[in-house]
């Protein structure tokens, strides 16, 4: 783990000339190409007064450096405004910044765009210059676009999209590109040698992992994978939650007991982020990081090993740990100085005010994603349970490991994996190109599957949708429609079963509003489609902005893209609606221009269901993805209990086949829905329940393995020659029994029938009640 020699290609000649130079810059790259080590070789050759900031407290730590918020004494939720304002000063840092020549800020692309206003209105404040732009001090941006992306909350997305259009830096108001050389590194180091990973990890970059590439990756797959124990993998997970269960879950089952090492901290610590836990449980054959650059190079920040010892002297603990190769280390804790920065005789230097000691360690038979950005790994498994829920974050983990030969998948990476942002590479382009490009960020397909009638109060509604980009992006989900699914059987195979737990329109769509955000939908019928949707999102309770759509020319329509538009699934028809405008726009015959996107911003939090069986089934546990507005820091399992539980107070009857489904999804995301001894009743018997003269109301039309397809007046019928009574709707006091076509039905009927307390019989065992002994008719 010991840093690399220097390589001087000519992208570094370039970037040290205009870092030598004073010229603001932004150096971008791929991971691994050494952006790190060329700002580390800047600061220790140059004679400017420089120091290095990050977004978070853990990119800070790995640069040696300081929080955005701890170097200016910015508040939380700090604003251009607040920084103007008479109240803000920048306290014991204020020195520092009138004698300050460079600023580089790492990690650029988590900066969001209001916190680069708040620190450029800063320094033109305090800075050396008062009242230029950044106070005339150097600003160095330092970041790859495609990794970790900004974090901005639900309530603030309206704020964002009227103020500065992306979360992003280069939306500041502040931020004027022509003063930014784009400095790019090409070179990739920690992959070389292995083109194939490499040309991998440029098309997950790009968000186009095609078919090919994409295999060769899934190639990579083993859900049982168990490192051999006498290797060292690192399992990175999306989520802190599970990090910590895995971590847990590996120390009990080692044999040896558990000692816990308390931490000593002193002093001024406020806006510190402990490196490690303050009481950090250790066991000999714990598989551990270390955490800092060893004086004597044996190690270095990032390096894993496992504990063959814990001991102590009578200096303190000591723990032997036992790295790659037969070598063991004796380490012994570590204190972290917490400093602030003060300008001394024309340089910047630090002043002590705090110290954190404790082992230089941490467990590490997993970290989370984003703990793991800037380590280099041999061994990895990628653990993408819930779930990838953030732009880049797929990259993120990737890019981690040197080889294919040292990566392992817990599952396979699926398209709605790939998740990028277009208005990053719209950034890009127009840096390297000069121009300036407002458009729409693209096109997305959007197809619709409904049940229902069009009414003065009620509209079709939607029972499964899909969307598909232009980039080749796509996403499908089934839908809860709260209402009988009609002839959703026979026409599209979807069955109360693959609806009775799924999201409705409104969960879904927050889940699908990334792939929607700022592109323009394109579509057969396009404007009824999108009507619909919003009438249902209304119907939900949620307003959305609803873009306006580009109607698909009939003639770009060849007659197997017309038959596909009768595929029994929405994901095929919005496949066979990009197949034909991708083809229209490539074969000149016209363009698919108009129309008004959708707003650039995804908003909520929700989750996608794929069939419980049929096409495009996801499998029991495996069906469900969730996504929406979320950020590192938001665990996707959590979120989806919560959403889960939520249709689980949909279901209006509850049996063991959809008990079933929640647990196994429980057991695959490693979380509790519903409490673990929770007790249906059993079904009603229809025996019990019905007799001569039982005034019984139907609702759906039902499906008969052996009397095919009936309709509602057909089963009046058989019920009134058995001696039954129809009725039309479910009431209180003339109602008896409610016969639905499948279990699981979300109908209005239903859901009184529940009210009420009315006994409630499939049809299939209302058809056997007819076809056996009836006593009494």
């Amino acid at each position: 783990m010991t840093a690399s020699p220097l390589t001087f290609t000519e992208d570094f000649e370039r970037a040290l000339d205009l870092l030598d130079s004073g010229a603001s810059m932004f150096l971008t790259g791929r991971a691994g190409t050494g952006k790190s080590t060329l700002i580390r070789h800047f600061l220790a050759t140059t004679g400017r007064r420089a120091i290095t900031v990050a977004p978070t407290g853990i990119a800070a730590l790995n640069v040696d450096g300081y929080t955005i918020h701890r170097l200016f004494s910015f508040p939380m939720g700090v604003t251009e405004e607040t920084v103007r304002g008479p109240g803000y000063f920048p306290g014991r840092f204020a020195q520092t910044l009138a004698e300050l020549d460079t600023l580089i800020i790492d990690e650029a692309s988590m900066v969001r765009a209001d916190l680069f206003d708040a620190l450029a209105a800063a320094l033109e404040r305090f800075g050396p210059a008062h009242g230029e732009p950044f106070g005339g001090v150097q600003l160095v941006l330092v970041g790859d676009l495609h990794q970790l992306p900004p974090v901005v909350r639900d309530d603030e997305v309206d704020l964002f999209d009227e103020r500065f259009g992306t979360p992003y830096f280069f939306s500041a108001r502040s931020f004027d590109a022509d003063r930014f050389a784009v400095v790019e590194l090409t070179t990739v180091f920690r992959q070389i040698g292995d083109s194939g990973l490499v040309d991998i990890l440029n098309a997950v970059r790009e968000g186009v992992l095609l078919d090919d590439a994409r295999d060769a990756l899934n190639a990579r797959t083993d859900p049982g994978f168990e490192p051999p124990e006498d290797e060292l993998w690192l399992t990175l997970a999306t989520t802190n939650r599970i990090v910590a269960s895995r971590n847990r879950h590996m120390l009990d089952r080692l044999p040896a007991p558990v000692r816990t090492y308390r931490a000593e901290v002193s002093g001024d610590t406020d806006g510190f982020e402990h490196p490690t836990d303050e009481h950090l449980d250790l066991a000999e054959g714990a598989q551990v990081m270390l955490l800092n650059n060893d004086p004597l190079d044996r190690w270095a920040n990032g390096t894993l090993g496992r504990v063959l010892g814990l001991d102590r002297d009578r200096d303190g603990p000591v723990v032997r740990v036992g790295l790659r190769e037969g070598v063991t280390v004796h380490v012994r804790p570590h204190t972290w100085e917490i400093t602030r920065p003060v300008a001394r005789g024309g340089t910047v230097g630090r002043e002590v005010v705090g110290t954190f000691t404790q082992l230089p360690m941490k467990l590490a038979w997993a970290i989370t994603i984003h703990k793991a950005q800037g380590q280099t790994l041999d061994r990895v498994v990628v653990d993408l349970t819930g779930g990838t829920f953030a732009n880049g974050q797929l990259y993120v983990a990737l890019s981690r490991c040197t080889s294919l030969h040292g990566l392992v998948l817990r599952r396979d990476v699926l398209p709605r994996d790939l998740k990028t942002d277009t208005r990053i590479r719209r950034f890009l382009t127009a840096s390297r190109t000069g121009s300036r490009d407002d458009a729409p960020l693209g096109r997305v397909y959007l197809s619709a599957l409904t049940v229902g009638q069009v009414g003065d109060r009620y509209r079709p509604r939607p029972v499964e949708i899909a969307v598909v980009t232009d980039e080749g992006d796509e996403a499908t989900t089934v839908v809860n429609p709260t209402s009988d699914l009609y002839e959703a059987q026979t026409e599209f195979g979807l069955t109360t079963r693959d609806v009775q737990l799924a999201p409705v329109l409104a969960e879904a769509w927050a889940c699908l509003s990334p792939l929607l955000a700022g592109r323009v939908p394109v579509g057969v019928d396009i404007d009824r489609t999108l009507g619909w949707i919003d009438f249902e999102l209304k119907r939900n309770g949620v307003v959305e902005p609803m873009a306006l759509g580009v109607e698909l020319p009939r003639g770009a329509l060849r007659r197997d893209d017309a038959e596909r538009q009768g595929a029994p699934t929405a994901l095929e028809r919005a496949r066979a609606l990009r197949d034909a405008g991708e083809r229209w726009l490539s074969e000149s015959y016209g363009t698919l221009e108009g129309g008004v996107p959708f707003a650039a911003w995804p908003r909520g939090s929700g989750y996608l269901q794929a069939r419980v069986t049929g096409p495009d089934s996801g499998g029991v546990a495996g069906g469900f993805v969730v996504g929406g507005n979320l950020s590192a820091e938001d665990d996707p399992s959590v979120v989806l209990a919560s959403l889960l539980c939520r249709a689980w107070d949909r279901v209006i009857d509850k049996d063991e086949q959809a008990l079933a489904r929640i647990r196994a999804a429980e057991t695959h995301f490693g979380v509790e829905v519903l409490p673990a001894g929770l007790v249906l009743d059993g079904p009603v018997s229809a025996d019990s329940v019905l007799a001569a003269g039982a005034r019984v109301c139907f609702t759906g039309t039902v499906v008969s393995a052996s009397r095919g397809v009936i309709d509602r007046d057909r089963m009046r019928r058989l019920a009134a020659d058995a001696g039954l009574v129809p009725v039309d709707t479910v009431t209180k006091t003339r109602t008896d029994v409610l016969v639905v076509a499948e279990r699981g039905t979300q109908s209005g009927k239903a859901r009184k029938a529940a009210e009420w307390g009315k006994p409630v019989i499939a049809a299939e065992d209302f058809l056997a009640w007819l076809d056996g002994p009836r006593r009494g008719v």
